[in-house]
């Protein structure tokens, strides 16, 4: 497979690593694409040898960005009669949406019996009614499945209402106006499950679904526009002591933990960070190996009491949550820390607007933290002087020592705008 970037040795069942090896030579001696072949710059006819755990590190990886070098057709690994579904990125990282074909649904959210039993109507915002229907039916339900329409929303909840809608699986930009909604037509308090996907999950939100939601079990998926399913499902439904949710690696994908400068592997054990890696281990019409969706997780069990695997919580978006900056690293998650620090005076939903300036000699970062204050008439400097003094740029360094160096100017608070969301909630700007 010529000469790939080095990786780490990695670890794993040996059966898994056939089955790897089955996909590899499955994917590259696909008759209606070559998307892999190229990539791999392995000549028709060729199977790649994959006998050790090294050979799949040396496996090249592919991002997003690959995809949108080229039309849908040339990585659709199916005949066009059996793509069930186009589905595209949601392009809020400032990038051209990609275009992903999917075929027909095969399951994939059984998960979710481990939290309820769906004897009632499920509303969702996925745009997946067909898949939620047969989902429904295969659990034996005789429910159906209704669309939230975000541009009518009081009209999709007093239909729910008629409906008997007892579950949610919902965008996490939609929760806030279902939620107000349901509220108006009395029917919050029937919710007996919530299931929501997106952007990370701050405290105010899942606070707000607490709240507003008091019966149900809160829980999550992890999945995205290029993966069929759900690629991380709830390990465990969200609690006061775990507000944030944990997934186990679904079934039928492979996951892995890579530094996302290095690439090299790293140890699944607690507390590890790195960049996600997704492989699919089931049939479809773009199978994915080794891909990069971009997102930096947090392993928070090496082996959960549970079920015995380990598990992860996404942090953000590797390249806009996690920005280099002169003497250390701005953190969207380190943001959130310091605001949750505060939850008398803000809420720990933000936007940060980053600015660079100076000269290369001296390079001057200024940053305007746009922040939800609890009072109107909030001193927002003082605010912002508290968050710099406690906001790290590294382990042991914080945002003030740079502004005590003269590499940071002081660090604004401004209000953020209210507004109704549309789309996922981008945290990190870069001017």
């Amino acid at each position: 497979m010529g000469r790939f970037s080095t990786l780490a040795h990695m670890t794993g069942a040996p059966d898994t690593l056939q089955l790897l090896a089955a996909r590899m030579a499955q994917v590259v001696a696909s008759p209606y694409s070559d998307f892999y072949r190229t990539l791999y710059n392995v000549p028709a006819g060729s199977t790649p040898d994959l006998a050790s755990w090294d050979d799949w590190s040396l496996v090249p990886t592919f991002t997003k960005e690959v995809m949108l070098e080229r039309p849908m057709r040339e990585y659709t690994f199916v005949p066009n009669k059996k793509v069930d579904s186009v589905y595209y990125t949601s392009g809020t990282s400032g990038k051209p949406p990609a275009f992903c074909p999917r075929v027909a649904y095969a399951g994939g959210f059984n998960y979710r019996k481990a939290f309820y039993a769906f004897p009632g109507a499920f509303m969702n915002s996925l745009k997946t009614q067909h898949r939620t229907d047969r989902f429904l039916h295969d659990m034996g339900s005789r429910s159906k499945a209704l669309v939230f329409d975000g541009k009518n929303p009081a009209a999709s909840i007093l239909l729910a209402k008629a409906a008997g809608v007892d579950a949610l699986g919902v965008h996490t930009f939609t929760v806030w106006t279902i939620g107000e909604e349901m509220k108006k037509a009395g029917m919050n308090q029937h919710i007996r499950l919530l299931e929501f996907v997106g952007e990370t999950c701050s405290l105010a939100l899942y606070s707000y679904m607490r709240e507003t939601f008091p019966n149900a079990t809160i829980i999550s998926f992890y999945g995205l526009s290029e993966a069929e399913g759900a690629v991380g499902y709830t390990c465990r439904a969200l609690s006061d002591s775990e507000p944030y949710p944990v997934y186990h690696a679904h079934p039928e994908f492979r996951l892995d933990v890579i530094d996302p400068v290095t690439e090299k592997a790293l140890p699944l054990e607690a507390g590890v960070e790195g960049e996600l890696l997704i492989t699919d281990l089931a049939e479809r019409a773009f199978p994915l190996v080794r891909y990069r969706p971009g997102d930096t997780v947090r392993i928070v069990d090496a082996s959960c009491a549970e079920h015995g695997e380990w598990t992860f919580t996404v942090l953000g978006k590797t390249a806009s949550d996690f920005m280099l900056v002169p003497g250390g690293q701005l953190r969207a998650d380190e943001i959130e820390r310091v605001l949750r620090t505060m939850p008398a005076e803000v809420t720990d939903i933000f936007e940060m607007h980053r600015y660079d300036g100076g000269t290369p000699q001296k390079p001057m970062l200024e940053v305007i933290l746009h922040v939800q204050p609890h009072n109107p008439h909030a001193d927002l400097n003082a605010l912002a002087q508290r968050i710099q003094q406690e906001l790290r740029v590294a382990p042991n360094r914080t945002y003030q020592q740079g502004v005590d160096e003269g590499r940071y100017l002081p660090l604004t608070c401004v209000s953020l705008a209210q507004t109704t969301p549309q789309q996922k909630h981008r945290r990190m700007f870069k001017h």
